[in-house]
């Protein structure tokens, strides 16, 4: 059992701040607000889009906490659930975690009313087409979630009706990682079927839920599976050909009206920001001279500490108005997963010629891929390319059998494996059961 740092989190949370503001919803409607007619069954898919852009989810969940919980970011703020995720000793009482936790399940609450609900409209003008594309995008964004809970979580409760009433209906048992997944895949399946709208990035289409599933089918261990979604979902692009960061599958939007304050977070205060994640040295070390990415990712010549520029709306952001979006999924993932599938599958000539496709693009020479080092140097390049993106270094480490040995020394045990699942939601659920986490 590791150390409990209760009294300097105790003294550390009189000198914090209050945690992110709420985004309020733009052009939806609450789950409990009957959808009765096509419009406001559009109103309907865009209040989950809505629900994505919760502003815990946005800084917390989808970025700082699995960045904190690896080798990739260090808490350089005072807030203690943060510092607690920085030292890998989180605790079930972690409030932030909590809130991201229950986030998570807004987004799918939501997505549960609009799967439920859109059959039942009674609208002429609503088409079949339209209808089964909404529900594709519903279903797209709960795969999505989903993914995210036992990516952190393992065994995570799969809820799949809406919530409209208390009681029984409340307390559903945890599943396995292995029938969230068959849920997923369903889920994205039903999309890869039905979507018609998306012309760009900011919703859901096909493409992009051909690359979730090559992502999941790669953090399952499937990887024959996983290369063919990957090439399907990349179409063809040519990733040498597209600026760095601009290669975009599925991305999280926002405008001035709606916006983020991602930049608030990462700048340092000599940008009017709060700082309160920063890269490790690990992070900026691992980048080799000449690497064009390092100028995109990380500025640690300005200022006395670094920062990460992907979200570099540092004005606005503190006023909670920057537009920067949240990068879900590039084409130099699918490049990468293709490489790594054909790397575990033996065929070294594909695998670097895509592996280096990253690497010239990046304005490095290319290296050849081999059985005893493959795993490490694709580990390698995914740490660089989505390095303060996401969850990627942390889930890398977990599925490759890797994180001991990186984060040992930084205090990540085998029962880091899991996050606690917070004290509050097994209080009010009587079929879940902690986990087997270091602080459980």
């Amino acid at each position: 059992m590791k150390n409990i740092f209760n009294i300097i989190f105790a003294t550390l949370l009189l000198a914090s701040c209050a945690d992110l503001n709420e985004l309020d919803p733009i052009n939806s409607v609450p789950t409990e607000t009957a959808i009765t007619d096509r419009a406001s069954a559009l109103a309907a898919i865009n209040g989950v889009y809505d629900e994505m852009q919760d502003a815990t989810l946005v800084f917390d969940g989808y970025l700082a906490f699995p960045q904190f919980f690896s080798d990739e970011c260090n808490a350089t703020g005072t807030f203690p659930s943060r510092l607690e995720m920085s030292i890998f000793n989180v605790q079930t009482s972690n409030t932030t975690l909590a809130a991201v936790y229950t986030d998570f399940y807004d987004v799918i609450n939501v997505a549960n009313n609009v799967i439920e609900l859109i059959p039942l409209v009674e609208d002429e003008a609503f088409t079949q087409e339209e209808r089964d594309d909404i529900v594709g995008q519903a279903k797209f964004m709960r795969a999505q979630m989903f993914m995210y809970l036992t990516a952190f979580w393992s065994d995570v409760p799969l809820v799949l009706q809406a919530t409209k009433e208390v009681g029984d209906i409340l307390n559903v048992s945890l599943s396995s990682p292995a029938e969230i997944y068959a849920q997923v895949e369903s889920d994205l399946n039903d999309a890869i079927g039905s979507l018609t709208s998306a012309t760009g990035p900011a919703r859901a289409s096909v493409q992009a839920a051909q690359a979730l599933m090559a992502r999941a089918k790669l953090y399952q261990g499937k990887y024959g599976e996983a290369k063919t979604f990957a090439i399907s979902a990349l179409a063809d692009a040519d990733i040498t050909q597209v600026p760095y960061l601009q290669d975009r599958i599925y991305t999280l939007e926002f405008t001035a009206t709606d916006g983020n304050s991602l930049g608030f977070f990462y700048g340092t205060a000599d940008l009017g920001g709060r700082y309160s994640i920063g890269p490790t040295a690990t992070f900026i070390n691992s980048f080799e001279a000449g690497d064009t990415r390092f100028a995109a990712t990380i500025d640690s010549a300005s200022f006395a500490n670094p920062y990460f520029l992907k979200y570099p709306s540092f004005s606005a952001a503190n006023s909670g108005t920057a537009v920067d979006p949240v990068l879900f999924v590039r084409h130099s993932e699918m490049v990468l997963i293709i490489a790594e599938a054909e790397a575990r599958d033996g065929n070294f000539t594909e695998a670097n010629a895509q592996f280096n496709k990253v690497r010239t693009r990046a304005g490095l020479p290319d290296e050849d891929l081999g059985t005893g080092d493959f795993v490490e140097k694709i580990l390698q390049e995914r740490f660089v390319e989505f390095g303060g993106e996401g969850a990627f270094r942390l889930i890398d480490l977990r599925r490759t059998g890797k994180a001991v040995e990186k984060l040992g020394t930084l205090g990540y045990e085998d029962c880091d494996a899991k996050w606690p699942i917070p004290q509050r939601d097994i209080d009010r659920n009587i079929n879940i059961v902690q986990n087997d986490c270091c602080n459980c």
